[in-house]
């Protein structure tokens, strides 16, 4: 593949990522701050088919782009970005020797990864961030755990789906792109 089509693919990839990220809803309406936007799908889709740092990349560039335009929360976005190379990246190397078998394994690892990083990561930003107390943090906890676990685990059904039926258009080696 090409620099200028790799660059292409995803520049699109980030464009369509970033876009989707509009898509937002609160899974648990208590906690309306964690919100659902099935951007990252991009993001594990380009890894699955290219390579974790491609996919990596894709996910960077979704979150700057959502900084600069919406968000302004530089906090949000970092602890985002996190959470999506804490799920993208275990996902999509377990993923690089192919098959369904391993594909599943490599959805439960980054799931499980991700709800588990997040876990940690709140509990040292949130803290600071908001400036509340540890104990209000461990309160929050099962809407964090069940935030990260539910969110990643829809990206994961959603990229099982998706992955197979496009992967023949957007392979490095299909010249029809």
């Amino acid at each position: 593949m090409t620099n200028a089509k790799r660059v292409a693919i995803i520049g699109v990839f980030s464009a369509l990522a970033f876009v989707v990220m509009y898509i937002e809803f609160p899974i648990f309406p208590a906690v309306n701050f964690l919100k659902y936007d099935p951007s990252d799908i991009m993001a594990l889709l380009i890894a699955f088919i290219y390579s974790p740092t491609t996919g990596i990349l894709v996910l960077a560039i979704k979150d700057v782009l959502f900084y600069l335009f919406k968000s302004g929360d530089i906090v949000g976005i970092i602890m985002n970005f996190v959470a999506g190379v804490l799920f993208i990246l275990p996902a999509a190397i377990i993923y690089a020797k192919k098959g369904r078998a391993r594909e599943i394994f490599g959805y439960i690892i980054g799931v499980a990864s991700a709800t588990g990083g997040m876990v940690l990561l709140n509990m040292v930003v949130v803290p600071f961030y908001w400036k509340v107390p540890l104990e209000t943090v461990f309160t929050l906890l099962p809407w964090i755990i069940g935030f990260n676990a539910i969110k990643f685990s829809i990206d994961s059904v959603v990229n099982y789906i998706i992955h197979k039926r496009v992967k023949g258009i957007l392979e490095p080696n299909n010249e029809s792109i």
